[in-house]
């Protein structure tokens, strides 16, 4: 990792670590060693690897000219992308959520409309069969 800092000048490295010049002298010589925060912030600056700061679950990931680089994915992102798709995830998820709640809603209607429609069976048989008896009593006393 040491290599890291050779092509990169004195100033620069001064700016992201904030470490005096003389201290990063001596870590080009190699008669102090680079302290491991130091390390990760120059990996991150330079060479845009996310899993400096992050962790190796971020392998891949990479900050490179203000873009945030996927691995999947061959295009950077831009914060106001990365902002975007933030809100468009929680759009998403409402839309997802209120679906559900409709769903829940349609089922319940839809039990409510299979008993009416029982109901209705149930009373067009009784009105038949009213009707029948109607006309047997009229028949009978007529």
């Amino acid at each position: 990792m040491n290599d890291l800092i050779y092509g990169v000048d004195n100033e620069e490295i001064r700016k992201i670590t904030g470490e005096d010049l003389k201290v990063i002298k001596k870590w080009k010589k190699g008669t102090k060693e680079i302290p491991e925060s130091a390390l990760k912030l120059l990996r991150l600056y330079l060479s845009g690897d996310a899993s400096a700061l992050l962790g190796d679950e971020w392998k891949g990931y990479r900050f490179v000219d203000n873009l945030f680089y996927v691995p999947e994915w061959r295009n950077g992102f831009p914060p106001h992308e990365i902002r975007a798709m933030f809100w468009k995830v929680q759009q998403l998820w409402s839309l997802q959520r209120e679906i559900e709640l409709l769903k829940q809603e349609l089922d319940r209607r839809n039990e409510d409309i299979n008993t009416l429609e029982v109901r209705v069976s149930f009373y067009k048989r009784q009105l038949v069969l009213e009707s029948r008896f109607g006309m047997i009593l009229e028949r009978s006393f007529s």
